[in-house]
């Protein structure tokens, strides 16, 4: 069984503060980390992002059963934040920012590179309610033709002090002869392929640093004949926790 892990804020918290933390129960984390006011606040905010659009049924849903999973206190969290709003290293994880001059076989979002290696493929922004996770948007990777490879990636990202992993998270769904091939590269190790099914789910990876690496980046690959689409991506730096 994997050991439990919790969030670390940034990369340049001291080894101390992070070793205080590292003592503390998941109990503790909880209780200090989701007060009473934060969950209601939380549960306000999770409506007026509903009532402007920007959440999908489903997103609203899940947040608002645990919020009041929270609330009552049956929320039995694996992760915790040690930061609010929580560090995400990724920025545009919800694939909003859109680049429409560059070429369909290139990274279609802002922060993202793309690049493809043979086959005939398009990247693009997809706006149909039923195939965006949360928000307005989400990307859309398909095989036009003849299969290869294609794949958009993280610009360098800095290894955390005391971090012993990273978690990389995305919706993922799919169609047809698809495969996801998720890679940690050039300052960490972590290696996910699968099949992408037609229903969203949440896809996590985890990458351990490499000895005395400096920065490391996150890879997304894509072959096949099908289609995936990516929806609201994480991808965060932990430690473990002491039960």
């Amino acid at each position: 069984m994997s050991r439990p892990t919790r969030l670390i804020p940034t990369a340049l918290l001291c080894l101390a503060a992070a070793s205080a933390l590292a003592v503390e129960t998941r109990e503790q984390l909880t209780a200090k980390l989701w007060p009473k006011e934060r969950i209601q606040a939380a549960l306000g905010a999770v409506e007026k992002q509903k009532a402007a659009g920007l959440l999908s049924d489903a997103a609203y849903a899940r947040r608002k059963t645990m919020l009041r999973n929270r609330l009552a206190g049956r929320f039995k969290p694996t992760m915790l934040s040690v930061t609010n709003p929580p560090l995400n290293f990724i920025q545009n994880g919800g694939f909003e920012d859109i680049n429409r001059n560059s070429r369909p076989n290139r990274s279609r979002w802002l922060w993202w590179g793309g690049w493809s290696w043979g086959g005939d493929y398009e990247n693009r922004w997809e706006d149909r309610p039923a195939h965006v996770h949360s928000g307005t948007y989400s990307a859309r990777i398909t095989c036009k033709g003849k299969a290869g490879r294609i794949g958009i990636m993280t610009p360098k990202l800095p290894i955390v002090p005391d971090a012993t992993e990273y978690v990389f998270t995305v919706w993922a769904k799919g169609e047809g002869e698809n495969q996801l091939f998720l890679n940690f590269e050039a300052g960490a190790r972590g290696t996910l392929r699968k099949r992408i099914g037609t229903q969203w789910e949440l896809v996590t990876l985890k990458g351990r640093p490499d000895a005395d690496a400096k920065t490391y980046g996150l890879y997304i690959y894509v072959t096949g004949k099908g289609t995936i689409w990516l929806d609201d991506a994480t991808l965060v730096p932990a430690v473990d926790v002491k039960e």
